[in-house]
């Protein structure tokens, strides 16, 4: 691999750079792994480094599984909340996950990153490497989800508000409700909207997950994107534009590679009903948003 010599950064492959709009993951010239997420410039596709080669593999099977031609029904369902692959690229030594841009469509893209089940480790991880996933957010066995980071377009700056996953961590399990609601615009506008749309998606994600039978997916994450508008350019009879992936799927393991299975059959749908059910408190008529000064923002 080539290494700049006047920063000690990667040498970007020809037609890329960092990832625009990226909000959580490994990021461009990271102190610890240099390399990150990229996009190409003409197309916009994106590029996903293996920094783990093993892992890198591991996505880009479960990708290939799910788009076969021969693909089981239960990944064929799943096809609409996936981004497509689009191949393997390999630069100095480096291989890249070619993926489709789901945010490239919108002009103003709200996105947020939750990283979906209360097991966070792998079947090899160490006692220790699990006690470690236990302390970095103590209230996630109960909660089932983290906020990794999420951006919302501020129309009155026309710059982003930014939240990272520091901030995610740091809320407590009663002050999530505050942060998921600030994502879908509290307390600027009405929120309501968006959170109805989004639940009745992830509602039909809820009935898939349900038949992905002997698979567990570990650390993987639900992108949610929707249009931030202008002020002017809201229109209260349209329906706002917005997807739902499910992302970062280099820990898609079958249960068997597991000895202690406690909790392993409904990892990632036990987050995803937690996730469900702070939006459908969020659409009760007797919620009040409060604001928390953890939610002071970093403008992009």
């Amino acid at each position: 691999m080539k290494i700049s010599s006047t920063n000690l950064l990667p040498e970007l492959p020809p037609d890329t750079k960092p990832l625009q709009h990226q909000i959580s993951g490994h990021f461009y010239g990271n102190p610890k792994t240099k390399f990150g997420i990229l996009q190409r410039c003409s197309t916009g596709v994106v590029l996903k480094p293996f920094i783990n080669e093993v892992r890198g593999e591991c996505e880009w099977h479960f990708y290939n599984d799910a788009f076969s031609d021969q693909a089981p029904e239960n990944f064929y369902a799943l096809r609409p909340f996936l981004a497509a692959p689009l191949g393997i690229y390999q630069y100095n030594e480096i291989n890249y996950l070619v993926l489709e841009n789901i945010v490239q469509k919108f002009v103003h893209p709200c996105i947020a990153d939750i990283k979906i089940g209360r097991i966070t480790y792998d079947f090899q991880a160490s006692k220790e490497d699990i006690e470690k996933c236990h302390r970095r957010y103590p209230p996630l066995n109960e909660v089932g989800f983290q906020l990794l980071g999420w951006q919302n377009y501020n129309s009155r700056t026309n710059l982003y508000d930014y939240h990272d996953k520091t901030c995610g961590r740091s809320l407590t399990k009663e002050e999530i409700i505050y942060a998921i609601a600030h994502f879908y615009g509290a307390p600027r506008s009405d929120h309501r909207k968006i959170v109805r749309l989004v639940l009745e998606r992830l509602t039909i994600l809820e009935h898939i997950m349900t038949k992905q039978q002997g698979l567990v997916f570990i650390c993987s994450s639900l992108l949610i994107v929707y249009e931030g508008e202008n002020d002017n350019e809201i229109n209260l009879s349209s329906e706002p534009k917005f997807d739902i992936r499910v992302i970062d799927l280099c820990k898609v393991f079958k249960v068997e590679q597991y000895v202690d299975r406690t909790g392993l059959d409904d990892n990632f749908l036990y987050g995803l009903r937690s996730y469900m059910n702070y939006l459908r408190r969020l659409l009760d008529d007797t919620f009040v948003y409060v604001p928390i000064d953890k939610l002071n923002c970093i403008n992009q």
